[in-house]
């Protein structure tokens, strides 16, 4: 079989997954799915068929935008999201770490946001010097990522 068939049966399933995970985007099946898309993706981004490659990133920037635009939604709702919400958006953004997929410039902050949420849920009823230690430890790993 040709190499580009076999790029375009990647690239048909790629779309398959992905149609797939924002069907899901709520579960952690959607979550799945994003996964393996993104890593079908990212494998014929990698392809000398430059058409094809290019085709994948625009693909895989487009979906980028998708979910950190759905989970912006959720954070900004205005609702109290509960911890297993947060985690689950936490792992949604997380599924674009180092694809090499443009993903929205708020992706790092948006991150950053969903910790600290998550910090205030987990030391809800502690001590504030433990919420307080926390919070530094997040600005320790914010600094040392060197994009602060």
């Amino acid at each position: 079989m040709p190499r580009s068939q076999k790029e375009s049966a990647d690239l048909t399933e790629a779309r398959r997954r992905l149609a797939l995970a924002e069907a899901a985007i709520e579960t952690a099946e959607g979550v799945t799915h994003l996964q393996e898309g993104l890593e079908l993706l990212e494998s014929v981004a990698a392809d000398r068929d430059r058409r094809q490659a290019g085709l994948a990133r625009r693909l895989g920037a487009t979906y980028a935008k998708k979910v950190h635009e759905h989970v912006q939604r959720e954070l900004g709702s205005g609702r109290n999201l509960p911890e297993h919400v947060l985690q689950h958006a936490f792992a949604l953004l997380r599924c674009f770490d180092g694809k090499g997929f443009d993903v929205p410039s708020t992706s790092r902050d948006t991150k950053i946001d969903l910790v600290r949420r998550l910090i205030d849920i987990h030391y809800e009823g502690y001590p504030e010097a433990d919420k307080r230690r926390a919070y530094e430890e997040l600005a320790e790993i914010v600094r040392a990522s060197g994009k602060d």
